[in-house]
């Protein structure tokens, strides 16, 4: 028979209370709406930190509709994209050399080719949709002058000028 009492090393581990989140932090960091837009599952935890951020742009101007949520989600990816092409390129470069060997009357001839990455067209491509996107959320400075001129000011005595 089993004497009673805990045993040296048994059970599991305890974690360090450095490493405990305060539910504070738990909260923050699980958040899963956003002035009314719901973060979508599938994202990566950069594009969810992209998208509580375009989330809370559009909350503070008052604009965080549910129905947002898509283009929201499909920004955050873009500017997730954006970061990781950038940072493929400030690591390798923008170019890269290909050398070919062709025969030419009978003789090897070597040739190079300086070429843009693929990355590059890649970065371009995502940062010209990013700017339609925030165009479409109407976020961009041109945009944000639309929205502006929507107001009406108070009427004072120099209207008629």
């Amino acid at each position: 028979m089993a004497s009673g009492g805990p045993r040296p090393g048994a059970g599991r581990k305890r974690k360090s209370p450095a490493l405990a989140m305060t539910a504070a932090e738990r909260a923050r960091v699980m958040q899963p709406d956003v002035g009314g837009l719901i973060v979508p599952l599938h994202l990566s935890d950069l594009a969810q930190l992209h998208f509580r951020d375009i989330a809370g742009m559009l909350a503070q101007q008052g604009r965080a509709e549910p129905q947002f949520a898509q283009i929201v989600a499909l920004l955050a990816q873009r500017q997730e994209q954006i970061q990781r092409w950038q940072a493929v390129l400030e690591m390798t470069g923008d170019t890269c050399t290909s050398t070919t060997v062709r025969k030419v009357d009978g003789q090897q001839v070597v040739t190079e080719m300086i070429r843009a990455r693929p990355e590059v067209a890649m970065l371009s491509e995502a940062m010209r949709h990013a700017q339609s996107l925030l165009g479409e959320l109407m976020l961009s400075p041109s945009a944000a002058m639309k929205l502006a001129s929507g107001k009406k000011d108070a009427a004072n005595e120099f209207d008629d000028f």
